[in-house]
């Protein structure tokens, strides 16, 4: 169901909206596990020089050989088969198209926070055989160890980003971005700093800031005194290519950067091609903001993918998309859920990795179900019920191809606008 664009400026969150982020937040702060260590330990400390990171590179086989290195230095003590698999996932990497001479179409792609550009490897491709050459960056404080993003300041991330966009730049004639939420805002502030942006595609863009966000600030600048209150959580971190432990600085930094979007956005937005892509049971950003702020844009050719479970108004240029699947023990999409292909073999459908945070403070027996493989069913945390009392978090898209045929579908509208101008 669709609403006219302008029927969508004043709507506010519905405050169940919030529910899943509040429940997580407030079982963090309640010190939720009496049985979890609470301490954080080595990994939880800063490497050194993580604000210089690519900045000085020359070329972009200088910047991936700069990161990689910077990977390879924290991910010590790995088997040397797990360490090869490990470094390789957590460095930034570049794909070019088939062909001689110069690439007309590059994308930089830009993961989110705690991620590593690992979450690229499935789509990257994708965009490769379309003729881009392909860029996914490292956001500095990433990919190495949790500790490093108490040093990283939001500033580092543009600044990384914008380099990269002029080496990029010396490659091919057109840019366009790509992002996964707090990467999907970093585009859009980037796409309006930089006009020579010719189009974006984002997925679960971080566009509202949090109450609770601003909260992370006052809790970063304390815990350079006592060092436990750096941390909005420490957890096992045993997940190969995202921090599962979160620091304060790192929310507090995701929250200023959004501040900044909404500041630079106020001199104007740019009327480019736009590609979205969001999950109306995230639990991690708001999806309403994300379909305000989508119907805002009056770039063309828009579109948005939007998976629910319900039949949401949505503005025009947005296709609901049916997220439930009990066939496949799918009750809803999670926020990370949308980049993965059910292949993949760490987040995939048969993956080697199990996203049970959730539980890790809330309730140890349901996170040893869960890791243990002996959930009720999968979907965005807390979205429980009472035949499905254990979920673990949905970490690939089912839709995956689907998705990319959607994808393919925009880039024949943008070669054919091209065409016909």
């Amino acid at each position: 169901m669709h609403r006219c664009a302008a029927c969508w400026k004043q709507q506010v969150t519905s405050p169940d909206a919030m529910t899943p982020f509040w429940k997580f937040f407030f079982s963090l702060r309640a010190g939720g596990n009496p049985g979890a260590p609470d301490e954080p330990g080595e990994r939880h400390q800063p490497s050194a020089g993580i604000s210089e990171r690519g900045k000085k590179a020359d070329s972009i086989a200088e910047y991936l050989d700069d990161c990689r290195r910077r990977v390879e230095a924290a991910r010590s003590g790995l088997d040397d088969r797990q360490r090869a698999w490990v470094i390789e996932g957590n460095s930034p990497f570049m794909l070019r198209p088939d062909g001689e001479g110069r690439v007309k179409r590059g994308i930089l792609m830009v993961h989110g926070l705690t991620d590593s550009p690992y979450i690229m490897r499935d789509i990257a491709p994708f965009f490769q055989q379309q003729g881009f050459l392909v860029l996914a960056m490292q956001l500095p404080g990433h990919g190495t160890r949790p500790g490093d993003l108490l040093d990283a300041r939001w500033q580092d991330w543009v600044n990384v980003h914008q380099h990269l966009l002029g080496l990029l730049g010396a490659e091919v004639d057109d840019i366009y971005l790509l992002g996964f939420s707090v990467g999907a805002t970093l585009n859009i502030y980037q796409s309006v700093r930089n006009e020579n942006i010719k189009g974006q595609f984002l997925f679960a863009p971080a566009v509202r800031v949090l109450a609770a966000a601003r909260l992370t600030c006052p809790l970063a600048w304390l815990g350079n005194w006592w060092k436990r209150l750096a941390w909005f959580d420490v957890q096992p971190d045993s997940d190969d290519f995202k921090y599962e432990s979160l620091s304060n600085r790192a929310i507090c930094e995701a929250h200023r950067l959004i501040r900044a979007l909404h500041r630079v956005s106020t001199l104007g937005e740019r009327r480019i091609p736009l590609f979205v892509v969001a999950s109306e049971n995230d639990a991690t950003v708001d999806s309403g903001a994300i379909l305000r702020w989508f119907a805002r844009q009056q770039g063309v050719p828009r579109r948005m993918l939007y998976y629910s479970t319900g039949h949401p108004v949505v503005p025009p240029g947005v296709k609901t998309v049916a997220a439930k699947f009990p066939d496949q023990n799918i009750r809803s999409f999670a926020h990370t859920a949308l980049l993965q292909s059910p292949s993949n073999p760490h987040y995939g459908a048969r993956g080697s990795y199990r996203f049970c945070t959730h539980y890790y403070r809330l309730d140890r027996q349901k996170y040893q179900r869960c890791k243990n493989g002996e959930e009720d069913c999968l979907g965005e945390m807390f979205d429980e019920s009472e035949d499905c009392p254990v979920i673990r978090r949905l970490t690939y898209n089912p839709l995956f191809d689907e998705m990319l045929a959607e994808i393919r579908e925009f880039l024949l509208e943008l070669d054919q606008d091209a065409s016909g101008r």
